[in-house]
């Protein structure tokens, strides 16, 4: 029995050309670290021969995938799907078909997550599995190898088009993480990982938790508002020291929601890197309002680099209808703590929130140049599917339903998927002059130069900037 992963290419951008397709395409690249844990489950507990393509960070042209498809052989094949490249990872299943009909199809990832049901519409997806899939993974491709095709839909997060109509698709949950074998990276060239904003590459993306108990208007349902699952501080450290020892990587990238909401568990992380001895340097993600003094101080001993707040407005009034919450106040204080430790700023912002005037809109960006942040990065407001927004849009008709008109049809326009009704050419041409304002200030040119700790990763920024800026102020949107 042979499985292959695909992580498709990213050329479909679901709205097309905006400023954020350029500057994601110069931030860097991670592996895909769902597909190496699934990889690493079946490894352990099978003699599945299992293979892992990730044809983004390579980036492979279909006819190029297609070759490794036929190389490799595989019986089954399992490809990630993602709403706003969907159309790629359509075209891909429809390649792997065309390839060998006999190969098993399998659509996952978040898109299959939340749209299960359209997504086994999709032609030649044979099935489609949903929430995470380590041990769900295992079961069906056993199922498969042994013919007992009748028995997959016992599978409670397996749907096929012969499932019954009313079958409830449940998300595929390990509670245990702790019990989960670390990511297959030996899979993968780990030299082809980097990061933009990391000392040193290559870089790799390590989960020490999953889910988010927080509940904001603007996230899709597949995380927000659940129990969060943690590993224990000895087994992510476990794996740190792994990556160290055997593929040389001492910069990491802590792909949790909230790396920091638990801060006692923070603390013991910290604690064992330093009772081990790594030197190593990591980001991670965090709230503004569940940091102090004490653990800003150990996490930058323990190598902590780089703290993301999602900060996401300047204006009081709308922290409380997006159901955020922070006190601004108390984040201008957390972030200059932060940044007075030695530890670079990066904040989260976006425009175009339910309710938000031009006004607020100005007041947002005065706001983070106000604060003492090392990076920004904006976004253009759009309800996202599995959101309380999006629910609420729809029930008062502020739009129509895009996402599935999308879904279903893969020449239709998303003409306008903000709130506000304000032009989106206009939102991102603010987005564009809201980055040359925060950025090209002396002052803060100044404070970059003195917070430098890497020219080599300055010489990249510098080139990058060029390259993004060159195209935002031209206007290349469309």
């Amino acid at each position: 029995m042979k499985v292959l992963l695909i992580y498709p290419n990213r050329e479909q951008y679901i709205f097309g050309i905006t400023p954020h397709v350029y500057i994601e395409a110069d931030a860097g690249n991670y592996p895909p670290i769902g597909l190496l844990y699934i990889a690493a489950y079946l490894k352990k507990h099978s003699d599945i021969e299992v293979s892992v393509l990730d044809a983004y960070t390579r980036n492979l042209s279909r006819s190029q995938i297609k070759d490794e498809v036929r190389r490799l052989s595989p019986d089954i094949v399992g490809v990630y799907f993602s709403t706003y490249y969907l159309y790629d990872s359509v075209d891909l299943i429809s390649d792997i078909k065309e390839v060998n009909p006999a190969i098993v199809t399998v659509a996952g990832g978040p898109h299959s997550t939340l749209f299960p049901r359209e997504a086994v519409k999709v032609k030649g997806v044979d099935y489609v599995m949903t929430g995470e899939s380590e041990e769900s993974f295992l079961k069906f491709a056993r199922l498969i190898e042994t013919g007992k095709f009748n028995e997959i839909d016992a599978l409670a997060n397996v749907l096929s088009l012969s499932s019954p109509s009313d079958k409830a698709v449940c998300d595929g949950k390990s509670e245990n993480l702790d019990e989960l074998p670390f990511p297959a990276r030996e899979l993968l060239d780990t030299a082809s990982y980097r990061s933009i904003l990391a000392k040193r590459n290559p870089i790799t993306t390590v989960i020490t938790s999953r889910g988010c108990p927080f509940k904001c208007h603007f996230c899709s349902n597949i995380e927000s508002g659940k129990k969060v699952r943690y590993r224990s501080a000895s087994n992510v450290v476990d794996e740190l020291q792994l990556l160290v020892k055997d593929y040389g990587i001492r910069d990491f990238l802590l792909f949790d929601e909230l790396f920091t909401s638990n801060k006692e568990r923070t603390h013991h992380i910290c604690d064992e890197i330093l009772k081990r001895g790594l030197k190593i340097r990591w980001h991670c993600r965090s709230r503004a309002d569940v940091l102090d003094r004490e653990l800003v101080a150990k996490m930058k001993k323990a190598g902590c680099r780089l703290i993301q707040f999602g900060i996401e407005t300047g204006n009081q009034r709308l922290q409380k209808a997006i159901n955020k919450n922070l006190n601004l106040e108390s984040v201008r204080e957390t972030v200059a703590m932060v940044y007075d430790a030695g530890i670079y700023t990066y904040g989260d912002f976006m425009f175009g929130l339910p309710g938000e005037t031009a006004e607020e809109t100005a007041q947002t960006l005065e706001y983070a140049k106000s604060l003492k942040l090392d990076y920004v990065a904006f976004g253009m407001f759009h309800p996202v599917p599995g959101s309380y927004f999006y629910g609420q849009g729809l029930a008062e008709n502020k739009f129509e339903d895009f996402w599935m008109k999308y879904i279903r049809d893969r020449n239709y326009i998303i003409e306008d998927h903000s709130w506000t009704g304000r032009d989106r050419e206009k939102f991102h041409l603010m987005m564009a002059a809201a980055y040359r304002k925060f950025y090209f200030r002396p002052g803060f040119i100044f404070k970059k130069i003195i917070r430098l700790d890497s020219l080599s990763q300055l010489a990249w920024q510098a080139k990058s900037a060029v390259r993004v800026f060159s195209n935002l102020i031209l206007k290349r949107f469309k």
